[in-house]
């Protein structure tokens, strides 16, 4: 077989097969209508990576490392690729087979309103026994890069998002070099940058995202995967081209194992790949799109709703008298939610924060009952919402006693912390969360769940073949009920947290109206952590806390406030003890908020200000500028500095000032292209409407 490159269009992006003459088959992508590239660093690096037990490693130093170029890979070859097209879409399957029967099927989507397509990898086996899979790869990316001949040194980078809790999706860059991945002396090593997340908080570490950036093309490969569980993204060198994959944890990283019996098949998780020439937000955002087109049509709001959420408010005490209390200054005149969080179930004697899982109210805090208070809330003009963490279960639960239903890990009931688990796979777990939760909901008349999770199984559990694969069965089953509560309470609105951010991946937050961008609930670093999110997060669904104290001023009800117009603003705090002004002030905020909704949900964002080193010192500040049409958003924070702090914004088009928010005058001022503020104050904020001319 002769080699051979196979081009097709995906918008205005081309994918690059390469079946060189052995059959292997490789694939790349690029932006359309780009010239000088090389295809000839593919060198027979699979567009499938697959590994079973009893593999054959690669040469090179790299077992328990890779399993990149195993022996599985290089023995299938290509068999056959079709092409189906429509209006909408258009899907590309590229089918590999080894001589034993074994099928790989790397099948790409490409929806015709994105800027991204979809990858997976199909596993069939046709052999007459049975192969154990260890490792499978969603997509992986050849050829890189492909503008240059040799091996592109000092031009690659490694853009990632790393993630801990209350401190989600801090940007890091990394150079090629500095990650030891140039080529060795004699080419004979492999190299190889791993990087992951195990267990089933799936943004614990990084988020699932990867992108090469080859700075003197100005092109960007960028990739996000849909894993709820454990995930592993790789680069990879054997010679003078790097690949990128990303995929299931495979057995070395996550412990994860599938037998495939004659006949049967298994499907990796789809990712989500981009390439652009441009800069990274573009690429970010291209990545987006997927989450755009699978958005339900509820979650296609013109103006973006407000949430009050008394979390902030009574720290886990709510009940009837403090909820009256509050409706009397919250209600739908103004805001469109109100949450009911943790501590609805407190018991007298064990509290509230380890008795999850046995689900009844508490009739001291509630003598009327639930019902009675989501008709209050109602009367208010609000739809009511309430906390779950559905798949935990306190250590002082009744429900903790029953080990039968809990998950376990070599027959012992795992334990984090205070946390047992359910095992949601159970048919008769499904059965008691219907009763406590899905009819819970509807009996009560709630319009709104907030769904939490806060702590993660680890490498997995017992019930499947491996550790892993126990995992990934789980968090399927927990997706699954998060659509039976959608499909039960039709209507009803979905909030994801975990611990705030640990579930800001796209299987989840395509599961989800709104997302829990963090736990920072009043920290002076939210807008740093906000802004982060929205090259991660669509805006429309990023939940962002402001909470307002009765001892705030006025400058630190402006800097909660603007924090939140990086997404969907959810008020907390001392609402019904805040003065007059104060209050009217904050909703002075909340009315921008309102007006400017359509620009956070349509918008792109450029940032401006001195890269953030420490969350906890803030220094400088920070500025964006969200573009939608012929309007656009300003936002900008002053962090500490001394004296006066003169900032300059350069902005893409002429615009004029239309309405602002501010709690003092920052002599806002456009000249020519450039939008100048001046800060006298350390930490204050400002957002300015902006309108073109």
């Amino acid at each position: 077989m002769a080699e051979k490159n196979i081009k097709t269009a995906f918008g205005d992006m081309t994918g690059i097969y390469v079946v060189s003459e052995n059959g292997a088959v490789s694939f790349t992508m690029a932006p359309a209508n780009e010239e000088n590239i090389y295809f000839n660093k593919c060198e027979d690096d699979s567009l499938v990576q697959v590994s079973c037990t009893g593999d054959v490693s690669s040469f090179g130093f790299c077992a328990g490392e890779t399993r990149h170029f195993s022996g599985l890979t290089s023995s299938m070859k290509f068999e056959s690729q079709d092409i189906e097209e429509s209006d909408e879409s258009k899907i590309v399957t590229t089918v590999l087979k080894n001589d034993e029967g074994l099928l790989a099927k790397h099948k790409v989507t490409f929806d015709k309103d994105s800027r991204s397509v979809r990858i997976c990898t199909g596993i069939i086996n046709g052999s007459k026994e049975s192969i154990t899979l260890e490792a499978l790869s969603s997509v992986n990316l050849s050829c890189l890069t492909p503008y240059a001949e040799d091996e592109g040194r000092n031009r690659l980078k490694l853009h990632r998002f790393k993630s801990r809790w209350s401190a989600e999706g801090r940007h890091e860059v990394r150079s090629i070099e500095e990650l030891l991945l140039e080529t060795s002396w004699n080419r004979c090593a492999i190299r190889t940058e791993k990087f992951g997340t195990v267990g089933s908080m799936p943004v614990r570490g990084y988020f699932p995202f990867a992108a090469i950036e080859d700075s003197e093309a100005g092109v960007y490969w960028a990739v996000s995967l849909n894993c709820s569980g454990s995930w592993q993204a790789e680069l990879v060198r054997k010679n003078t081209g790097l690949s990128m994959s990303m995929g299931l944890a495979d057995f070395d990283f996550g412990h994860w194992r599938k037998i495939l019996r004659p006949g049967e098949s298994f499907v990796s998780p789809e990712a989500y790949v981009t390439a652009v020439k441009g800069d990274l937000n573009t690429a970010c955002d291209r990545l987006l799109d997927v989450q755009r087109h699978k958005l339900l049509e509820m979650q296609r709001p013109a103006n973006l709703p407000a949430i009050f959420n008394e979390y902030c408010t009574t720290w886990g005490e709510p009940s009837e008298k403090r909820i009256s209390e509050i409706l009397r200054v919250i209600n739908g005149d103004n805001f469109n939610y109100f949450v009911i969080d943790a501590g609805w179930y407190a018991d007298d004697i064990k509290g509230w924060q380890d008795n999850m899982g046995d689900w009844r109210y508490a009739k001291d805090l509630f003598p009327n009952g639930l019902k009675a208070v989501t008709d209050m809330i109602k009367e208010a003009g609000l739809k009511p919402g309430i906390w779950f963490e559905l798949e935990v279960v306190g250590k002082d639960a009744d429900i903790a006693k029953d080990s039968e239903h809990l998950l376990t890990r070599d027959g012992k009931v795992i334990i984090c912390g205070n946390r047992r688990f359910f095992d949601m796979r159970s048919g008769w777990v499904k059965d008691y969360l219907t009763k406590k939760v899905i009819n819970f909901l509807k009996d009560n008349g709630f319009e709104y769940i907030k769904i939490d999770y806060n702590d993660t199984i680890g490498i997995g559990c017992d019930g499947a073949e491996s550790y892993g694969e126990g995992l990934r069965e789980c968090m399927e089953a927990t997706k699954a009920f998060y659509r039976l509560i959608r499909e039960q309470v039709p209507g009803i609105a979905i909030e994801v947290c975990s611990s705030g951010g640990h579930r800001l991946e796209p299987g989840f937050m395509e599961l989800g109206d709104y997302l829990s961008f963090s736990d920072a609930h009043e920290e002076k670093e939210i807008p740093v952590i906000a802004a982060d999110l929205q090259s991660l997060v669509l805006s429309s669904k990023s939940q962002i806390w402001a909470v307002l104290r009765a001892a705030d001023d006025l400058k630190r009800i402006a800097y909660s406030v603007c924090a939140a117009m990086y997404g969907v603003l959810c008020f907390s705090g001392d609402v019904e003890r805040l003065s007059g002004e104060k209050w009217d002030f904050a909703l002075k905020g909340l009315n921008f908020y309102k007006a400017v909704s359509p620009i956070i949900i349509n918008g792109f964002t450029k940032r401006f200000g001195p890269f953030q080193n420490s969350n906890r010192e803030l220094k400088g500040y920070q500025a964006t500028v969200r573009y939608y049409e012929k309007e656009a958003l300003a936002l900008v924070h002053s962090f500490e500095h001394e004296g006066l702090n003169e900032i300059e914004i350069p902005l893409d088009k002429d615009f004029v000032i239309g309405d602002k928010y501010e709690a003092s005058d920052h002599e806002i001022l456009i000249e020519g292209k450039m939008l100048k503020v001046k800060f006298k104050e350390s930490f204050d904020a400002l957002a300015i409407h902006l309108k073109a001319k």
